[in-house]
């Protein structure tokens, strides 16, 4: 495994089709392709920060229709120049002071990590296995035998009777 190589992803939340922007995307006469092609979006920007361009040495080209149709290959042009403006008039992207499309809100929709923190987290999780301990996404059973509280204060309110009987005896 290299080590160096870092493995990024995309979280979606589970309100993602509950958002007012996506209702409205939903129902529009593409819906599917308009929420297939915003998330290829950010999969395809997702190791540069959400920003839709790519970089030739010191250059910076914005990608435009064309380019979106080539790399996503299953829409048309008309599609994706529809489903750009929709984008930004719903502001899933915007246009950055460089004049370079962004995905909005980008920062909390990726995670990442290295191939060096992968390695360690799974030789984490084999040695968590190997001990005997439970991993982390495997649920814990817990049985715990109360008392309920009516029979608490019931048990408490019995006491103080019985010493409230015992100091009226002594005086």
């Amino acid at each position: 495994m290299e080590i160096t190589k870092r493995y990024y992803w995309i979280k979606l939340k589970t309100d993602f089709f509950n958002l007012a922007e996506i209702d409205f995307l939903l129902s529009q006469q593409d819906d599917c392709k308009y929420i297939v092609l915003y998330q290829m979006l950010c999969l395809q920007t997702a190791n540069n920060n959400g920003e839709l361009a790519s970089r030739l040495g010191e250059m910076i080209i914005p990608y435009d229709a064309d380019k979106i149709v080539r790399d996503t290959k299953y829409f048309s042009r008309d599609t994706v120049i529809v489903a750009m403006e929709l984008f930004k008039k719903l502001n899933l992207i915007y246009t950055d002071e460089g004049n370079c499309l962004k995905i909005a809100g980008f920062e909390n929709m990726v995670g990442s990590e290295t191939g060096w923190a992968k390695q360690k987290r799974e030789q984490r999780e084999k040695q968590k296995l190997l001990s005997g301990q439970c991993p982390s996404n495997s649920p814990i059973e817990i049985d715990i035998d109360k008392e309920s509280d009516t029979e608490i204060d019931k048990d408490i309110g019995d006491n103080r009777l019985k010493d409230s009987h015992l100091i009226q005896k002594i005086i």
